[in-house]
Formats: structure tokens, sequence, C-alpha cells
């Protein structure tokens, strides 16, 4: 069987803990090129993964290299330029969330996955956890009813991320583009993408570079200097069409007891969570609690496995880019009402 050949653009931590090892148990992938714009992070994946063909820049890779997909895992400023490269020279693309560092930047690259016919595919893994999908399928089968209110949230006591993560001009946010994204996106997946009409949000700007040891997010960029000019904590409300809405938290750092996510989902037949996946439902008259048995899933796997489906047996992917560019609106709604103290409408 021939193999898809896939090319990294970015190699840092996501790619070594997510992509590499996803492509690596997948037998239908081989990776044959990489891509850093740090020359010794690039050697020493090199030799580890016995890859020829190296790149400091994503465009003289697009030009010269014949890998068939590439996996965009870059500071999130350089998403759009390297997504919208690797379109253009006909290769499918999974781009990292957040998709882009705005809305704009976002429509713009799904305009070019449409005009060239590529692949393009969000990474939002969060969607291919077990209990995640047999919820969705449950709502999508009528069990729950109208799903009206959705709560979720991702909260950190102590995760201040330091380098390009509190870096606004790398990042294009904090908390809530990073890990809040999660939790946005699969709230709208799991209310079947209802259209939003407006958002008030909040952010927070409070700890900086704390001094506190546990819960150090990334030990590799302890040492690097950063702005701490991106927000630590988000809260939003967000309507939608169909009389539905949305509570979403997010948090690098709070002084809280101790780290949560999750998640949980209204309708008028049912009600149910996640972590892990339970219904809350009647029946003859009487109130039933339901936990649900699931199995444990390495998400970037999940995640890759159906991009190499979509790219070997030519179906659309779950994770499209018109995804992307609606999750990008949200977020840009979201820091826009923080900034004015205003409702976003849209």
């Amino acid at each position: 069987m021939k193999k898809i050949k896939i090319g990294l653009v970015g190699v840092g931590s996501v790619a070594h803990w997510g992509h590499i090892p996803a492509y690596q148990n997948d037998p239908r992938a081989e990776i044959t090129a990489i891509c850093d714009i740090n020359e010794d992070r690039l050697k020493k994946t090199a030799e580890e993964l016995g890859v020829k063909e190296v790149y400091t820049d994503f465009n003289e890779m697009m030009k010269k290299s014949d890998c068939d997909a590439i996996s965009v895992a870059t500071w999130n400023n350089s998403h759009k330029d390297a997504t919208i490269a690797g379109l253009r020279a006909g290769k499918a693309v999974l781009v990292e969330k957040p998709m882009a560092m705005s809305a704009k930047e976002a429509e713009e690259m799904n305009k070019v996955a449409k005009e060239t016919g590529s692949l393009l595919m969000v990474g939002f893994c969060s969607r291919f956890a077990d209990d995640a999908m047999r919820l969705r399928k449950m709502i999508d089968d009528g069990r729950l009813g109208d799903i009206y209110y959705v709560k979720a949230g991702y909260l950190r006591r102590r995760g201040n991320p330091k380098g390009w993560f509190a870096d606004k001009s790398r990042s294009g946010g904090g908390a809530l583009i990073d890990i809040g994204v999660h939790a946005l996106d699969r709230s709208w997946w799991l209310m079947g993408r209802p259209k939003p009409v407006s958002v008030l949000g909040f952010t927070w700007n409070k700890f900086g570079d704390y001094k506190t040891v546990s819960e150090a997010y990334s030990t590799d960029l302890l040492n690097e200097k950063s702005a701490f000019d991106v927000d630590d904590m988000a809260v939003a409300l967000i309507r939608f069409e169909g009389d539905k809405a949305l509570f979403l938290e997010a948090s690098w750092a709070q002084n809280l007891k101790e780290g949560i996510g999750y998640q949980e989902v209204y309708g008028d037949k049912g009600g149910a969570k996640l972590y892990p996946l339970e219904l809350y439902t009647d029946l003859d008259y009487n109130q039933v609690n339901i936990q649900v048995p699931t199995s444990n899933v390495i998400l970037h796997n999940a995640e890759i496995k159906h991009f190499l489906d979509c790219i070997e047996k030519g179906e659309e992917t779950m994770n499209p880019g018109e995804d992307g560019v609606t999750i990008m609106k949200i977020l840009d709604a979201i820091y826009e009402s923080s900034r004015t103290g205003k409702e976003v409408r849209f």
C-alpha cells in the first residue's frame, strides 16, 4: 500500500506528544519532511525520526517537498500563512487549534481551501473523545430532546505558561484561545452547531509571571521571557439562534481548590455530563441517572486517523474550515465584549 507522505510544519511540544506519535501509530502514514524555525530542534527531530527533508521556511517546503499532507503545529501567528501555502501547493492540511489569530484570517484560509479544493481540517481534537462522540450520537438520536443550555469550562489553579503562549503577538490571546477554545468548540458541536447571535464576555490578566512552582504548564518554556499581555481567565455567555445559550469559562490561573474540566448539557428530555459520561432523565415518572461506560481514547491518534481517512477515502472532515471560522468569530466577540464592556451582536 502506498504510504501517505506527511510534512510537519512546527516540531515543538504538541508535535512531539501529539502529531508525531499519532502518525507513527498509523501504518498508512510516513513522515517524510519537517520544518521549524528552531534549527537545533529541527536537527534533533530529524535525527530522531530519520527524516532527510528538513526546512526552516515552510514556503520552500511547499515548493520542494512531494508530501501529500501537512500538519501545522506552529505558533498561532503562523497558522494562516502555513496553511494557505500548503493548500495552494495541493496538500491536505490539518491545522492546530485555534485555527488562526482572528476570524478574518480564518475566513481567508477557508476561502483558499474552497478555491483549491484541498482538504482543510481544524484540530479540534476534543471532539474525538469517546464520551463526547457517544453523547453527540445520543443527542442526534433525540435522547435528550432540544438542547437549550450548556455549561463548560477548563480551569487551572496554576498553569500560566510562559514563552509564546503568553505573548499576544504570537498567540493572539491567553487562556481563552488556548484551552477555552476546546470547551467552546465541543459545546457548540454538541449543541448541533447553532448560529451565534450575541456574546457577553469578560477577560482578566491578574497573575502574570507568578512564582508558584506547582502546575507548571510546560517545563521547556519555564526559562523563557514573556510579555504576559494576554488573559489568564475568561468568562462568556453566548446566545445562539433557537433560544439556546452557552456559559463558558477558562483559566490558566485562578484561586480555586483544584483544577477542573467540566461539560454539562441540558435538554428538555434529559441532561448529561462528561468526565465521565452520565445521563439524567425520567423513566416511568421516576428520575433516573445512568452512567455510560466509555473507552479511553488518545485524542490526537483519533484525530489523525480521521484526517488520514479523509485523505485516503475522499471523505468530508467532521472538523471543516467553516467550523473553525465560526469558533474564531465567537472568540473575537468575547475579546471585543470584554474590551468594550458591551454585548457584541453578530
